[in-house]
Formats: C-alpha cells, sequence, structure tokens
C-alpha cells in the first residue's frame, strides 16, 4: 500500500493530472522529475533491478554505513515519487516501459544518444507510441553535437562550461567547482522549466516533442555566455578567475569576521556610503576618489585589509544587520548547522519533517517556490526501491487520447513548427536587474509576449554594466544587457508618477503575467501591489521574487546574486580542500538559476489555471530555491550532524577516484577526470598505458581507490602535465573514461560542440549593430524560438500605449511631454 501524505497535505498540486515516467538516475534527471513531483504529477520512477538509482550508493549515509535504502542524496531528489524496478535489457521490461510511455505526458531520460538507440528507446520510436508524450532528456552534453556520446559527469560538465575557468579559484591554481553538483542542478531545473513549456503548448504545436537539455550548455550560456562572450567576440579580449571577488569592484567578496565570514559588496556609491556609515565613517574611507567604484577597484589593496580589520571584531550575523540597516547589501556566509537553526527559515515554517520506512523521521528542504493556491513541496518520502511494483503493474494501463494527425519526419518524430508553446501570453516584467528580466527571456523564447517596465529617471543598473559595443558607454549599449534581456520588451514609465501608475494597471488588465523581484512593499508603494492589480485582471498571475521571501526576519534583506550564493550555503562549501576558507564564485549564480526558476513557477501556476480558472500571488524567495542545489550536503548534516566544508574539485558524496582538475600543457590549460566505477579506471589506466602505480591491487576496486585518493591525484596530475587538454580527453574518451577540456572564455566560441548546437549565435540589434549572444540553450525538436537582442530602452512605447493601451495620438505626446511616459 502507498504511503500517503500526512493529514492536511493532499491538496491537489499545480501538475495535478500529468504522469511523469522518469527513467532517469544521478542529479539532473531526478532533479527534474523531483520538480513534476513536488507540484502535483504523478512520477513514476523506473530503476535497474538489484542496485536502483545511482545515488542510493552514493550516501550520505548515517553513520556512513551503505545502504541503498538509506541514501541521503536519494532521498532528496526523489520525494513524492514512485518506484518500479524494470530490466531494460529483458524484453518483458522493455514492454512495460513501453505501455507506461503510452500513457504518459512526460518522460525523463538521462540515457545519451547511442543507448536510447541500442534499446530503440529514441524519441521516434516513442512519439509513434504517444504523439503527445513530451521527452526531456537530462544529459551532460546533449543529444548532438561531437560530444553527444561522450562519457561525463556533473564535474566534466560544469568545467566544460567555463564556470570554473572564469569565475571559480585562485589564477595560479586550478579552477574549482563548487562543492555540490551545481552543473546537473542548472540542468535538472532548466529541463524543468522547458519541459513543462512544452506539455503547455501541446495543443498549440499538435503534439509533444522531445526537450534536449545539455547541463554544459545551460551552464555555458546563462553563467558565463550571457557576462563574457559578447566581450569577447567584440574586443577579443577574455577575463579569468581572479580570487579577489567580482574583478575590479571593491568591496565585493568574502571577508573573514569573528564567528566564520561576511560577503560585502558595494556597487553603488550610496551603498558605499551606507558601509562607511556602518563602520563609524572612519578617515580612511572618506575621500571622494572612494565614492567611485572603479577607484575603489584600482585601490582594493588598501581598502580591503581596513575593512577585514573592522569585520574581524564582529559576528557574521552582527555585520550583515548594521550594514543592511545602512543601506549596504551585505551578507552572512551560512553553513549547513547555520541554515538547519536559523530563525528566518523556522518561522517561515520551510522545513518538512517526513517519515521513512528504513530512515525514520527525516528533515528536509521545503518547496522552492511557494504557491498559495495549490502549494507544493514534499509530502512523502522517497520510495524503496520497487516499492511500487505491484501497484503500478496492477493498474489498468494509461493511454494518452490521440491528437489530430501530425506531420512527421524521416525519424517518425514529429516534425518542426513555427508555433511556439507559449504564444498568447502576454507579461507585464516589473522585474529589476538580472533576475526578473531572465525569468522574463525563458517565458519569451517559449513564445510569451514580454514588456519590461522600465524608466529613464532611474535607469536599471544592468544597463550600465560593460562591456559597450565600440566602447562606447551607453544604457542601450551594454552587450551583457543584451543578452540577459534577450526576448524582453521594452516600456517605460515613470512609476513615481500617478498617471504612469495607471497606465501600467491597463497593462496589467491586458497581460496573464505580471513579474517582480523589488524588495517588499516597492510595488505596494507605488499602488501596484497584487490586491490593485488582481482588481483589474483577477485570474492573474503574479510572480515576486524577493531575495528571502515576503515574511520572516530577514524579508527586507537586499541582496545581489552573490550575496545569495553566501546566504543559501553555497560558498561554504566552495573552496580547497585542506583549507577552510570559502572561495567564493566571481559572479550570480543564484540570479541566472533564479530567472529559470521564476519562468517554471510562472508556467506551474499556469498549468494549474487552464484547469481552475484561477489565478495566484506565487512567491519564489530566492534564498530558499537557490538553497536547493546545496541538498546533499545538507542531508549529511541531518543524517550524521556533518558540517560539509571546501573540498576542492573531489565528488560531493565521495563517490569517486578520481575526481578532479590536472594541469595539462601551456598557461592555464587543464583537464576535468572523474572515475566513479571499476570498469572506467581499468580505461583510465588502459588509456595511460598502464603505468606501474596505477596497477596497485588496492586501485582496482573503488573503496581501495578513495582511500588512496590523494596518491593517485598526484600520479595523474604527473601523465597530464605534457598532455594537450583536447587531446588527451579525446583519448581518455575513447577508452570510456569521463574526461574533458576546461575551457576558458574564448574556447567557448571556437569549441566544435558549442558550434554545432548554436549555442552563441549572432543577431542584429534594433539599433542597427551587430553582436553575439546565447541562444535556446535547451533544444525543442518542434519548437525553435526566435531569439532578439535585449532592447533598447521604449522600443515597444508606441506598440503598447498607442496600440495596445488605445491612447490618441495627442495624449500619447503630452504623458511624454510630462515625463510620465519616460
Amino acid at each position: 500500500m502507498s504511503r500517503m501524505p500526512p493529514e492536511g497535505q493532499a491538496r491537489r498540486g499545480a501538475l495535478d493530472g500529468l504522469r511523469v515516467i522518469e527513467l532517469a538516475q544521478g542529479i539532473a534527471g531526478p532533479c527534474c522529475g523531483k520538480v513534476f513531483a513536488e507540484y502535483g504529477a504523478d512520477v513514476v520512477k523506473v530503476e535497474p533491478p538489484g542496485t536502483g538509482d545511482v545515488t542510493r550508493s552514493w550516501g550520505p549515509f548515517p553513520g556512513d554505513r551503505c545502504d541503498a535504502e538509506k541514501s541521503g542524496a536519494f532521498f532528496f531528489l526523489n520525494t513524492n515519487k514512485r518506484s518500479v524496478t524494470l530490466d531494460m535489457d529483458s524484453g518483458e521490461g522493455r514492454e512495460r516501459l513501453l505501455d507506461l510511455v503510452r500513457g504518459a505526458d512526460v518522460l525523463i531520460a538521462s540515457s545519451g544518444p547511442r543507448l536510447l538507440q541500442a534499446r530503440d528507446l529514441g524519441y521516434g520510436t516513442l512519439a509513434r507510441l504517444n504523439p503527445q508524450l513530451v521527452m526531456i532528456s537530462c544529459t551532460p552534453f546533449g543529444m548532438t553535437g561531437p560530444y553527444a556520446d561522450w562519457n561525463g559527469y556533473d564535474l566534466n560538465a560544469y568545467h566544460l562550461s567555463a564556470t570554473g575557468s572564469r569565475y571559480c579559484g585562485l589564477p595560479e591554481r586550478e579552477p574549482l567547482e563548487n562543492g555540490t553538483f551545481t552543473a546537473d542542478f542548472f540542468g535538472g531545473f532548466a529541463a524543468a522549466a522547458w519541459g513543462l513549456g512544452a506539455v503547455l503548448g501541446r495543443d498549440r504545436v499538435g503534439g509533444g516533442q522531445h526537450i534536449d537539455c545539455a547541463a554544459s550548455e545551460v551552464m555555458a550560456a546563462l553563467v558565463v555566455g550571457s557576462l563574457n562572450v559578447g566581450g569577447y567576440a567584440q574586443d577579443g579580449v577574455f577575463y579569468r578567475r581572479t580570487g579577489r571577488g567580482m574583478g575590479l569592484a571593491c568591496p565585493a567578496r568574502i571577508y573573514p569576521c569573528r564567528d566564520g565570514w561576511v560577503f560585502i559588496i558595494a556597487l553603488e556609491a550610496h551603498q558605499w556610503k551606507g558601509l562607511c556609515r556602518a563602520m563609524g565613517n572612519p578617515d580612511w574611507a572618506m575621500p571622494e576618489l572612494f565614492h567611485e567604484l572603479r577607484s575603489r577597484g584600482e585601490n582594493r589593496d588598501l581598502i580591503d585589509p581596513m575593512i577585514e580589520s573592522w569585520t574581524l571584531e564582529r559576528s557574521k550575523n552582527e555585520i550583515m544587520a548594521i550594514c543592511q540597516a545602512h543601506g549596504c547589501p551585505a551578507t552572512a556566509l551560512y553553513d549547513m548547522a547555520d541554515l538547519a537553526r536559523l530563525p528566518h527559515l523556522e518561522e517561515r515554517s520551510y522545513w518538512v519533517n517526513l517519515e521513512h520506512p528504513a530512515l525514520g523521521r527525516v528533515r528536509t528542504m521545503g518547496a522552492a517556490v511557494r504557491l498559495p493556491d495549490c502549494p507544493g513541496g514534499p509530502r512523502v518520502s522517497a520510495p524503496l526501491l520497487g516499492e511500487h511494483n505491484a501497484e503500478i503493474f496492477a493498474e489498468r494501463p494509461r493511454v494518452r487520447e490521440s491528437s489530430p494527425a501530425q506531420v512527421v519526419s524521416s525519424s517518425g518524430a514529429p516534425a518542426a513548427t513555427s508555433t511556439l508553446p507559449l504564444t498568447g501570453m502576454r507579461v507585464a516584467n516589473f522585474g529589476w536587474g538580472l533576475v526578473g528580466p531572465m525569468v522574463g527571456q525563458l517565458l519569451s523564447f517559449l513564445g510569451a509576449e514580454v514588456y519590461k517596465v522600465e524608466s529613464d529617471a532611474q535607469i536599471d543598473f544592468q544597463r550600465k554594466v560593460p562591456p559597450f559595443h565600440q566602447g562606447i558607454p551607453h544604457p542601450d549599449r551594454s552587450i551583457q544587457n543584451h543578452a540577459c534581456w534577450a526576448g524582453n520588451g521594452s516600456i517605460t514609465l515613470n512609476l513615481k508618477r500617478p498617471e504612469a501608475q495607471e497606465l501600467a494597471l491597463q497593462l496589467v488588465a491586458r497581460c496573464d503575467v505580471a513579474i517582480e523581484n523589488f524588495s517588499p512593499g516597492v510595488l505596494e508603494r507605488m499602488n501596484l501591489g497584487y490586491e490593485r492589480l488582481k482588481s483589474v485582471r483577477p485570474d492573474l498571475i503574479m510572480l515576486s521574487m524577493p531575495a528571502a521571501g515576503l515574511t520572516g526576519p530577514l524579508h527586507r534583506l537586499r541582496t545581489y546574486g552573490n550575496s545569495l550564493a553566501c546566504l543559501a550555503g553555497l560558498d561554504s562549501v566552495t573552496g580547497y580542500g585542506g583549507s577552510s576558507r570559502p572561495q567564493g564564485m566571481e559572479t550570480a549564480p543564484a540570479d541566472m538559476l533564479g530567472g529559470v526558476i521564476g519562468a517554471l513557477a510562472v508556467m506551474m501556476a499556469d498549468h494549474h489555471r487552464r484547469r481552475t480558472g484561477r489565478g495566484q500571488y506565487v512567491e519564489c524567495s530566492q534564498h530558499e530555491a537557490f538553497m536547493h542545489l546545496i541538498g546533499p550536503a545538507f542531508m549529511d548534516y541531518i543524517l550524521n550532524g556533518r558540517v560539509a566544508g571546501p573540498i576542492g574539485n573531489r565528488h560531493p558524496l565521495g563517490a569517486a577516484a578520481p575526481h578532479g582538475v590536472f594541469r595539462c600543457r601551456g598557461e592555464d590549460r587543464w583537464i576535468a577526470i572523474a572515475v566513479a566505477t571499476d570498469a572506467e579506471w581499468r580505461g583510465l589506466v588502459a588509456a595511460l598505458g598502464s603505468p606501474a602505480w596505477a596497477l596497485a591491487p588496492e586501485f582496482v576496486e573503488l573503496p581501495g581507490r578513495l582511500r588512496a585518493i590523494d596518491a593517485i591525484h598526484e600520479c595523474l596530475a604527473a601523465c597530464t602535465r605534457e598532455r594537450g587538454d583536447y587531446e588527451l580527453a579525446g583519448e581518455l574518451q575513447r577508452h570510456g573514461v569521463a574526461a574533458t577540456p576546461i575551457l576558458n572564455v574564448a574556447d567557448l566560441l571556437h569549441d566544435p560542440h558549442f558550434r554545432a548546437r548554436g549555442t552563441f549565435i549572432e543577431v542584429m540589434h534594433p539599433l542597427g549593430f551587430t553582436e553575439t549572444i546565447y541562444g535556446a540553450y535547451v533544444k525543442c525538436s518542434r519548437s525553435e524560438p526566435r531569439i532578439c537582442p535585449g532592447p533598447a530602452r521604449g522600443r515597444d512605447n508606441d506598440h503598447v500605449f498607442r496600440g495596445l493601451l488605445g491612447l490618441s495620438e495627442a495624449r500619447y505626446r503630452e504623458l511624454i511631454g510630462q515625463q510620465v511616459i519616460y
């Protein structure tokens, strides 16, 4: 009999009615499935008999005693799912899978094209059985391109994206990954978002389609390409990690304090002045020279030690409180223990306690997004292996209704169409900075009509960030802005004026969705809070993305995406092994992932609205959503009381050896190598020519290699030092070893895999110049997004105010003259 959710938690979720088959292992695919499961879909997890999902063997385990039913990582990723076991190499197992697929809305798969073809489980085959099926492939490198059949793990996907080379580590040492599965989590959330978009668009495009999500491409586009590739394409100049925070910005780094670490960032003049007030306006900070960001960056060797002398005398929470009170967005760096007892999360009822047959009562993280009309989150603990075999195989076969006849390609898969899944959705985007516009971007890529509301009275900070086209600073010439805001339109309204507020209200009345990511209360003070917006559009979906939520002691916290990596615990597990010093990322990954999760939240609410006719006020605390990246490490704290720290590039759960980054021939050239199985170890030994050190009998099996990982890494580093990174990666892959060159920013534009997948594209800006931005970072077999670069300010004023809202020419010109439309 199925374990039932606790009493009072059985309300229908946003995705109620969807059936998802999860034929995926590891992190990315199960993360994608977790999203569907925690918001109401019936997710059936198909596992191999005997061993089950590989994460069942990864742990963490209570007391470090291996038990397939007690893995913390598996528990975290698989709540609310049902488990069946099928031998995919047997005829019976394959037929039972096909029976499940016939009645499914979604299939999530983690196998590459070669294995799917060998089992005749490619999308063309499955679409003939079920034309409405949306198949989501979550892999390191994607289903097309030269690396499609390469062996790979999270480490390989992450470093192929250039994220480590550009943003994490010391310049004289190896690039770093965070001490979690960053690429896999990015890939899992992106796959869920694009996959759900495809589900919503089935009626529009004429059926299902294949969603191809490569974790490496998601990271390469969103995290690195967004802020770097356009500048390199224009100027031939690129940057690498500095190990000192955000490049020339100062302060913008992690500082030691009395009880740990704190992140202090002051990019704008008023933030610097706030920090000075927090420190008591010391004489050394008073020169007007320091009021300008670049000047502070040029004098960081003077400024950083002075700030550090102040932070060392205070606690992280004390520093955060006083800085925030003075308008400087400093944040404490929290570790797993800090988060587990954080009053803010307790007051927001974030944690969920579940009963598990083997683990007992276990605390886990709550929902990444709060949908009040259809709450999500964990309700039932992760299943035992094959727990639901009898239940599911006894169910009456579920068969999808056939759609009208479809045009098919030569492969048997449905043919491409010019229609996009979210065509017809209109969005008023009040978002600011990166995260709000990146929500709009994903919705636009899937077909929505998105208008960013901004004003020349207060130009968005992201419009002021270089590089600029031809080096000419101007709010309409920021290349990184054109990448990050691609797909958004633009109207200009001075929302401090009542007339502008009324125009915004008229726009919302004609929209399906509104988005904002201000501090709580900002839109209310402009008379544009949810209740007023709902009065003109009763079924409105409004997405609010405050840094730490709408309630709780920290709800007024000011942050940047960098700050959230500290607040959410990511930076506590990022750094070199053997050092307690965190090595934070020199960018804002929370903004990029927040854009994906925010768009996912909108689409979940839209699925619910289509069924019920009701909109809702969706709350996405960026802090709570981003915390999901450290789920495996958090489970180790829950199960063992162990507080994770920096581990370099080692496997986050100690389940692979070797697992690291090794120097190759050339300046700052490296290779990422991950060996998780004994077969992969044999391949590595053969590829290296069977050196004597690698033939030691204690290295034959994984436990022995884990005990000797330092010695293995030292020997392996000697073998890679004089080899070319691409050459060596290719040789190791031919022997079945997960190895990838570690790319830098320049490599992204020239790498054959990203070129084959069209990751970066040249576009024409409406102002008449060409530039390079990222394109659709997830591939859809039937719907090809139309990518337009971020807009010039007010690009859509005529269309919206005169066309959509029906203003007369005279009134339109009058409002421009009064600087209402401004």
